[in-house]
């Protein structure tokens, strides 16, 4: 696990970083009009993935030609403890709220059960645009429509399983962004887990995250097969494209 004072330096550097890159005008471009989040996130992967391996001991996932796994579990991992702990930076804009995906639950329960990692952590950079004091010293209420502002998470996801969910579809472990930055900005203190007691909680989640995925596939066949039905009754096939929305 990373220790708290590497914690500290890991989210002192992003966001003295960022404070700085959000000021280029480069960047200034990219943070304007639509789909913000979708057009900083490989950026922002990038940059700051760069900056952690020029300040701190890092390593990448490789093949075995020795070539960067596009597809690792961790976009940079970082030394502490004497391991290596897998980092997932992501990025958005403040107030924009969804449940992105995070990692392959499996993929994270075979390497927590192989004993290859004990913590899986997510370094999140989320941009506020506009709506903030130009400076300290003028009142809330007088707005600078051009400043950008990170806000910078650096968090153990195994100990915001809380604010995690499960979707067996794709296989992904999700954040509930809402309510982890809701309880994040509030200061919430995660419970004090074991690594066995986390692994727990990662099984509960896929069990779950089974048992609905069997449950929908269910009523969806179920729903097929009563339309089957109807359809064999009418004896014939005849287009009718009342239902459909075309413009």
């Amino acid at each position: 696990m990373i220790d708290g004072i590497t914690r500290q330096a890991v989210k002192s550097a992003a966001e003295a970083f960022w404070n700085v890159q959000v000021t280029d005008l480069e960047f200034k471009k990219m943070a304007t009009g639509k789909e913000i989040g979708h057009r900083i996130a490989d950026y922002v992967d990038e940059r700051t993935t760069a900056m952690l391996d020029g300040k701190f001991d890092t390593r990448h996932e490789v093949d075995r030609r020795g070539v960067r796994r596009p597809r690792s579990m961790g976009d940079v991992w970082l030394k502490a403890n004497g391991i290596y702990n897998p980092i997932n930076v992501k990025a958005g804009e403040v107030g924009k709220n969804g449940q992105p995906n995070m990692v392959s639950l499996t993929k994270l329960l075979d390497a927590l059960l192989n004993q290859q990692i004990d913590s899986y952590d997510l370094l999140i950079v989320k941009m506020r645009i506009g709506g903030l004091p130009a400076s300290a010293d003028i009142e809330a209420t007088s707005i600078d429509p051009d400043a950008i502002v990170p806000n910078v998470y650096f968090v153990d996801m195994l100990d915001y399983l809380s604010f995690v969910t499960f979707d067996s579809g794709p296989g992904q472990a999700m954040l509930r962004e809402k309510q982890f930055y809701d309880a994040a900005d509030a200061g919430y203190q995660p419970p004090a887990l074991s690594v066995a007691e986390k692994i727990e909680r990662c099984m509960d989640l896929m069990e779950d995250g089974d048992r609905r995925l069997i449950e929908n596939r269910k009523r969806k066949m179920e729903r097929l097969r009563v339309s089957v039905d109807d359809y064999q009754q009418v004896g014939g096939h005849l287009v009718a494209q009342g239902g459909l929305d075309l413009g």
